[in-house]
């Protein structure tokens, strides 16, 4: 999977103070995202940090994906298989694609 800069969230739930965080935030010229809802968080729909809501389809499909990832990089030693290898080179890129296209 791809690694970029971090990116600094900070989690407000007042209104008020989200702009000039933001402000803040663009005149240090890091990367950062203020978030008042679950809407405003680059990682929706699984951000789960102010709202516990179920997840919807999409969600559920891209935090299987990332298990599956997940199980294959644990067991990468105990079956040592060009095919699985693939098979998780390939979700790691989908996994890629349907984040670039959520940004």
């Amino acid at each position: 999977m791809n690694i970029s800069a971090p990116m600094h969230r900070i989690i407000c739930t007042d209104a008020s103070l989200s702009g000039p965080l933001r402000e803040w935030l663009d005149n240090q010229a890091v990367a950062g995202e203020v978030i008042c809802s679950p809407d405003d968080c680059s990682k929706a729909p699984l951000c789960r940090w102010l709202d516990h809501a179920p997840l919807g389809p999409e969600g559920r499909a891209h935090g299987a994906l990332l298990d599956a990832v997940e199980t294959l990089i644990r067991t990468r030693h105990a079956f040592k298989s060009r095919e699985l290898a693939e098979l998780r080179r390939r979700l790691e890129r989908l996994l890629d694609e349907l984040s670039d296209d959520g940004e």
